[in-house]
C-alpha cells in the first residue's frame, strides 16, 4: 500500500455535507442584489484514517493514523445586475488523534513532526455569468476549488479541500462546452500556507500552469472531452476522456469509459521522478446498471520509462500541485500506473435502499518489472454510503480493505531479496470513515 495519502476504506466515522458552492448558480431566479439571495451554509465534517502499509518499515514508518474535525463556512453572493458576485469559504480543522506517521493521512498539519489543526480562507473569488442554462459564460478570478477542472483538481475527502489562485472560465453552447484556466499558487488540504509551484528536483519555481478542455454531450450520460495543459516550461499533458452511457431497456444500461493520457517533459524537466522524458496510460471500462446494480470490469497500461528506476506516471504538475487523473489505475491503496504495468479492475455496488450504497471492488497490477524481477500488487475491498433520510445533509462514508505491493529502498524503489531472486512483500489495511452534515445558517 503507498505511504502518500491512499486510502481503501475505514471503520469509524465520517461526516459529510459538501460545502463548496456550486460551480455555476441557478439562472431560475435574477433579483439583481449581492446580498438579496446571498446565503450561508456550514459544513461539519469529521475524518478518520488509517494505513497499516509495512512499506516504508526498513524506513521506520509504520502504521499513518490521523482523526480530524473540520468546520467549513461557504458564503455566495447573490448577483449584481444580474451578472456579477463575490464568494467566499473559510476552513477549520481541530486535530483529535495522530500517531507519529500521522503524516502519511494528509489530515492535520505537520509543524516540524507535531500533528496540528488549522484555519484558513480557502476560498476567496469573484464570479461574473451570462447567459442561461443551455448557452452561458462564467468567469471567476482569485481562490477557488478547481475540481476535476480540465487537467486540475482538488481533493474532496480530506477534512479541508485543497484550492488554487489564479482566473478561470467556462462556456457552453448547447451540447458543446469549452473550460479554461490559469493559476499561479495552490493551498493544499493538509495546510494554510498558500505555495508557488516548484519542480521536482532543483526547487525552482514554475510561474503558472495553464489548462483547457473541449467537450461534447450528445447525450444525457455520453460525454466526450479533450484535455490539454503545461506547467511552464515543465511538463505538458494531453488528454482524452469518454463516457458512454446505452439505454437498453427502461432499467437496463451498458456503460463504457475510457482516458488516454500523455505527459512529456519540456526545458525545465529533470526526469528525477515518474518518467525520463514521456508516459502514456490507457484506461478502458465496460459495465452495466440494471435496476438498482451496478457492475464493471476495467483494464488498464502504462507506459513510463525512468532511467536507472521503476518508472510510473506523474500526473502533477510539479510540487505544490495535483492533476487530475480519471483511471482506475489510482487505486484506493495503491497506484496502479508503473511503467510497464497492466491492470485488471471490478467492482460491483448496489442500492440497498434509497439512502444506503454498498460495494466491493478489486484490483490486480502485474507486467512490471525492476532489476529483471517481475512484481505484482493487488488489493480488494467494501465500502458503504449512507444518506440520512431523517437528517438532510447528513451522511456517511466508509470503506475497507487490505492491500498487497511491494517494501521500498531509503530511495523509494523496490527492496529486492539479497539475491535478487524476487522482491519483499508489503502489505497492510486502510480504512477511512467519513461522516459529513451539511446546513444553511442564513
Amino acid at each position: 500500500m503507498c505511504s502518500h495519502t491512499k486510502i481503501t476504506g475505514g471503520m469509524i466515522l465520517l461526516l459529510s455535507l459538501g460545502g463548496i458552492p456550486d460551480a455555476l448558480a441557478d439562472y431560475s431566479h435574477y433579483d439583481g442584489g449581492l446580498l438579496t439571495d446571498s446565503h450561508l451554509d456550514a459544513t461539519l465534517k469529521n475524518v478518520w484514517m488509517l494505513n497499516t502499509s509495512d512499506a516504508m518499515a526498513d524506513r521506520g514508518i509504520g502504521d499513518q493514523i490521523a482523526w480530524a474535525q473540520a468546520l467549513h463556512l461557504d458564503w455566495q453572493s447573490g448577483w449584481l445586475w444580474d451578472h456579477v458576485g463575490v464568494d467566499a469559504s473559510w476552513y477549520g480543522v481541530a486535530k483529535l488523534y495522530a500517531n507519529d506517521a500521522f503524516y502519511g493521512r494528509d489530515l492535520l498539519r505537520d509543524k516540524n513532526g507535531k500533528a496540528q489543526g488549522f484555519n484558513k480562507l480557502g476560498q476567496l473569488y469573484a464570479k461574473a455569468r451570462w447567459g442561461d442554462p443551455q448557452r452561458h459564460l462564467s468567469l471567476w478570478a482569485g481562490w477557488r476549488q478547481l475540481y476535476k477542472f480540465a487537467a486540475l483538481n482538488v481533493t474532496r475527502s480530506r477534512a479541508a479541500p485543497s484550492t488554487w489562485e489564479g482566473v478561470s472560465s467556462e462556456l457552453a453552447w448547447d451540447a458543446f462546452g469549452a473550460k479554461a484556466a490559469v493559476v499561479n499558487r495552490f493551498s493544499e488540504r493538509d495546510e494554510p500556507e498558500k505555495r508557488r509551484f516548484r519542480t521536482l528536483k532543483s526547487n525552482k519555481q514554475i510561474d503558472y500552469i495553464a489548462t483547457g478542455e473541449l467537450s461534447w454531450v450528445p447525450a444525457k450520460g455520453t460525454k466526450i472531452s479533450y484535455i490539454a495543459a503545461e506547467s511552464d516550461s515543465y511538463l505538458l499533458r494531453h488528454g482524452l476522456e469518454a463516457n458512454a452511457l446505452v439505454p437498453l431497456t427502461d432499467d437496463f444500461n451498458l456503460l463504457a469509459r475510457s482516458t488516454y493520457y500523455y505527459a512529456r517533459g519540456l526545458s525545465e524537466w529533470e526526469g528525477a521522478r515518474g518518467f525520463s522524458r514521456s508516459a502514456q496510460h490507457l484506461f478502458a471500462l465496460v459495465g452495466y446498471q440494471y435496476g438498482r446494480s451496478e457492475s464493471g470490469f476495467g483494464w488498464s497500461h502504462t507506459q513510463a520509462r525512468l532511467d536507472n528506476g521503476l518508472g510510473h506516471f506523474y500526473w502533477h504538475f510539479g510540487k505544490n500541485t495535483r492533476g487530475a487523473f480519471n483511471s482506475k489505475a489510482d487505486g484506493e491503496g495503491n497506484d496502479y500506473i508503473n511503467d510497464g504495468e497492466q491492470m485488471l479492475y471490478l467492482y460491483s455496488q448496489y442500492q440497498i435502499l434509497p439512502e444506503l450504497l454498498v460495494g466491493v471492488y478489486g484490483n490486480y497490477g502485474f507486467g512490471m518489472e525492476y532489476k529483471g524481477v517481475s512484481l505484482k500488487e493487488w488489493e480488494y475491498g467494501g465500502y458503504f454510503l449512507w444518506n440520512s433520510p431523517q437528517i438532510k445533509g447528513l451522511n456517511v462514508f466508509a470503506g475497507f480493505g487490505p492491500s498487497y505491493s511491494w517494501k521500498l529502498t531509503s530511495a523509494g524503489a523496490p527492496s529486492l531479496a539479497s539475491d535478487n531472486s524476487t522482491f519483499r512483500r508489503a502489505k497492510g489495511v486502510g480504512g477511512s470513515v467519513r461522516i459529513e452534515y451539511r446546513f444553511n445558517l442564513l
